[in-house]
């Protein structure tokens, strides 16, 4: 089953480029017309009329116009549904990720909003509704022809048009297995160059870089491979369509206009009109050298990212409870009602609840596995809720968007990320700082005095991923970035569980030393983190009971 891929306001943008490029033929018609009725006029020896002159200046204006907005709507129209189309594969990416080191659940996520979301919108806001409009045109045309000018001739014509959309079908037919191949090619280059970005430093560590260089460009001469037979198959279609249908139809329109005009049913001036208006009946000639690449990579990019939406079921909005009346509500502090959580593959959290008032110091132990990190990062908004409600500072979590929610918590995970750059750089990312309001963080991080004595302070670089530090040392910086948010609600996931014990010692001093304006969450497994909590509690099984922890 397919989920539906396109907007209600990406379908009407669809019909309004069809409309445009109707509005072309109409004006295109109108010249075509008048050109005939010009040359007829030279022919008989007689004077042109000014309505023939106007009709024809009309039409070149419309038909010029028509062009300009279909090919500037139609790529802003494609812009915007690309942005909806990626925002919907987020929310449902943050509502069920994959599991921690899936890369290929990753690298399919990579490619549907980048390769994929290009694709269906460019097939279907910039050359679906024109190629409706351009199979509708023949029709349209001959209509004219039959009511205006000779039935006869329109109504012939116009048997032979079917064909258009059956040696269209019957191509895409014989071609799909090529546009296929292309799409996977495509998709396995995209997973590779992300293994490849996400493991650099392991590539490094095991001198693997000429072999991944080697399977890297090995696998993107498949990939050109794969494009160049897609392209040489619709270059093909091209010169079959080109030189066989679009000779026929307009051989046969001329024929049918000579032995009308020699019956007698026609003037010359409708004879010329027949032939010149031939010149709209290939019109979907002129959509099918782009079909076999942005049509039939379109449609399976929709297919894709249909199949994907349509997997990955809103467990939000399945799974949210009706929201009770609030009751209270808690400045700079947690509470936690009801919440459970499930990836698709069963439940992680189960009915969890939680209390935390301004200043409390909380930690939270458990297995690993236990749903620990999933808490975590419902907590700071990385992943959004489904089930039950959380309260942060006040703020009912369900009520907001994910970046609102994110901005109501500090997080300091247990593997630090440091930007490349200085030390300076990644304090400053937290929101614009002077070096004294750094210094101070840094001091209540327990860390300024190392940084002090490093002969560039706060200038010192801190290498790629933090390389030139000790983890301890970014561990803490982490923490006095997270003191320059100004967010007085910290979360902590195993801040000590990568550090070495002289480090973990300087943490905890630290986290001991944050004054009770600050509300702290501990996820840990060590001991000594315990000993400063004021409540322990255990994740197990899903479910949240609290633990008698001696101090």
């Amino acid at each position: 089953m397919e989920a539906v891929v396109i907007s209600p306001a990406g379908r009407r943008d669809t019909w309004i480029v069809a409309a445009l490029r109707c509005l072309y033929a109409v004006g295109m018609g109108a010249v075509l017309v008048t050109a005939a009725h010009l040359l007829a006029a030279i022919a008989e020896g007689r004077d042109f009329s000014g309505a023939t002159i106007t009709a024809g200046t009309v039409g070149t204006l419309v038909a010029g116009l028509a062009a300009f907005a279909e090919l500037r709507y139609g790529g802003a129209a494609a812009r915007a549904e690309e942005k909806r189309i990626r925002r919907r594969i987020l929310i449902r990416y943050f509502a069920a990720p994959p599991e921690a080191g899936d890369g290929e659940g990753n690298s399919r996520i990579v490619t549907l909003m980048t390769d994929n979301a290009e694709r269906v919108t460019e097939y279907r806001q910039a050359y679906y509704g024109a190629t409706v409009a351009a199979m509708a045109i023949p029709f349209g045309t001959l209509a004219f022809v039959a009511l205006a000018i000779d039935w006869v001739a329109g109504l012939a014509i116009m048997a032979l048009c079917p064909l258009i959309p059956l040696l269209v079908i019957g191509f895409m037919r014989f071609f799909r297995s090529t546009s296929a191949a292309s799409r996977r090619q495509r998709a396995t280059l995209s997973a590779k160059y992300l293994d490849a970005i996400r493991n650099l430093v392991t590539i490094r560590l095991l001198g693997a870089g000429e072999r991944v260089e080697a399977n890297l460009r090995e696998q993107g001469e498949r990939n050109r491979f794969a494009i160049m037979k897609l392209l040489a198959g619709n270059q093909v279609v091209i010169i079959v369509l080109d030189s066989v249908f679009s000779l026929l139809l307009i051989c046969a329109s001329a024929v049918l206009a000579g032995l009308r005009y020699g019956t007698g049913a026609v003037s010359i001036g409708g004879a010329h009109a027949i032939v010149f208006l031939s010149v709209l009946l290939i019109e979907p000639l002129t959509q099918v050298a782009g079909f076999f690449y942005i049509g039939m990579g379109g449609k399976a990019s929709e297919r894709a990212i249909g199949t994907y939406l349509a997997g990955t079921q809103d467990l939000r909005e399945v799974n949210r409870p009706a929201r009770p009346a609030r009751t209270d509500e808690v400045a700079d502090g947690v509470t936690v009602t009801d919440v459970s959580y499930d990836y698709g593959r069963g439940p992680v959290l189960t009915d969890i609840n939680l209390r935390v008032r301004p200043g409390e110091r909380i930690a939270i132990v458990g297995r690993s596995g236990g749903g620990k990190t999933t808490l975590v990062n419902l907590l700071s908004g990385v992943l959004a809720l489904q089930g039950g409600e959380i309260d942060i500072a006040g703020r009912r979590l369900a009520d907001l968007e994910l970046d609102e929610a994110r901005q109501l918590t500090a997080l300091v995970s247990q593997r630090t990320w440091l930007f490349t750059g200085t030390i300076a750089d990644n304090l400053q990312i937290a929101g614009e700082a002077g070096e004294d309001e750094m210094w101070a963080a840094l001091e209540r991080a327990h860390v300024a005095e190392e940084i002090r004595r490093m002969p560039n302070g706060l200038h010192t670089d801190v290498g790629e991923q933090g390389a030139l530090i000790s983890g301890g040392q970014a561990q803490r910086i982490s923490l006095a970035r997270a003191f320059l948010s100004g967010r007085k609600i910290i979360v902590l996931d195993e801040p000590t569980s990568q550090v070495d014990i002289e480090s973990e010692e300087k943490i905890i001093a630290a986290i001991s030393a944050i004054g009770r304006d600050y509300t702290i969450l501990m996820v840990t497994h060590r001991r000594s983190l315990l000993a400063i909590a004021d409540e322990t509690w255990e994740l197990t099984g899903g479910r949240l009971e609290r633990l008698e922890v001696a101090q």
